[in-house]
């Protein structure tokens, strides 16, 4: 592997890891009441929130958001107020909004210090799971007085979940290593999204046994595990793949191009109503992987003729 192409990959990484690290030692969400209010504003601390925000229906409610607020492209054109980890208290007393939207965390009251001052309310979410994703949804429909869209979306989404998960539910397990990055080998464990994204692809991860929610393993632990496949973010999947596939083979981990499967960060990464969307798509990745390997174990149903949908 090329030292160039090696660092790329590294920097992706580290780019994605901060913001998806922070989400996943979120270990509980603590909800302000959402008090009715049709004209209610706010600012949002986390990407994700964004999405969630313009998912519920209530975009048009943001004053300002996160860094890094890429999804849907409206979201680009508003004004940054800093980040989940770094907010920036005057933009946010600048714009004057009615609420906060911020990651929950067990400790949250001493997370936004420069904040308190603002005695604005935060609305705290952190979803570990796909159901905590469609429930957010119509939180934010309460909260923004969207209730219309929000549960309409919201049952949208229920409705993949619910026949992804029933389609799947008999397969064979497909054990995966969820690569987040490889300096160090960050992994994900328990209570993640992803992690209950595999579980309705009938697939594992590697590691979700480890009680800690982002463990970093030694390459040593990664091959006693023995994955079936990876799965890692990339915005180029396909020369990733193949530097990613360089690098497990030179550890002695051989894997073949349909074992490693690639998704845009801001897709697998983050909660949101387009991880829900595209999981059709990751679990016939998966069921592909399953069909090779194990076919007579396999008994997932076969699929209907379809077009990928495009990420």
């Amino acid at each position: 592997m090329s030292r160039r192409k090696h660092a790329a990959f590294l920097s992706m990484t580290d780019a994605i890891k901060g913001a998806l690290l922070a989400a996943l030692l979120c270990s509980s969400a603590l909800v302000a009441d959402p008090a009715a209010a049709t004209e209610k504003k706010a600012v949002s601390l986390s990407p994700h929130l964004t999405e969630l925000a313009y998912a519920a229906g209530a975009g048009n409610h943001l004053l300002g958001v996160a860094e890094g607020s890429n999804y849907p492209p409206a979201a680009s054109a508003l004004p940054q107020v800093g980040s989940g980890v770094a907010p920036n208290a005057e933009r946010i007393a600048l714009l004057q909004p009615d609420v906060i939207l911020a990651w929950g965390y067990k400790d949250s009251k001493d997370l936004y210090p420069n904040l308190r001052k603002l005695n604005i309310p935060i609305f705290y979410q952190a979803p570990t799971s796909l159901d905590d994703i469609t429930d957010d949804i119509e939180k934010l429909g309460a909260l923004f007085n969207t209730q219309a869209s929000a549960n309409a979306t919201a049952q949208q989404l229920r409705e993949i979940l619910s026949s992804t998960r029933e389609r799947y539910q008999h397969a064979a397990k497909i054990n995966i290593f969820v690569l987040v990055s490889q300096e160090p080998l960050y992994t994900l464990g328990a209570r993640s999204f992803v992690v209950d994204a595999l579980h309705a692809c009938g697939a594992e991860s590697a590691f979700e046994n480890v009680s800690a929610p982002a463990p970093i393993v030694s390459k040593e632990q990664l091959l006693l595990a023995h994955p079936q496949a990876v799965l890692f973010a990339a915005k180029n999947v396909t020369a990733e793949s193949k530097v990613l596939g360089a690098y497990f083979s030179s550890m002695g981990l051989r894997l073949q191009a349909d074992q490693l499967l690639g998704m845009n960060p801001d897709i697998i990464f983050r909660p949101t109503d387009r991880l829900i969307r595209a999981l059709p798509a990751l679990c016939s990745d998966i069921d592909r992987i399953r069909r090779r390997l194990a076919p007579v174990a396999s008994v997932s149903p076969l699929p209907p003729p379809h077009h990928r949908p495009s990420m």
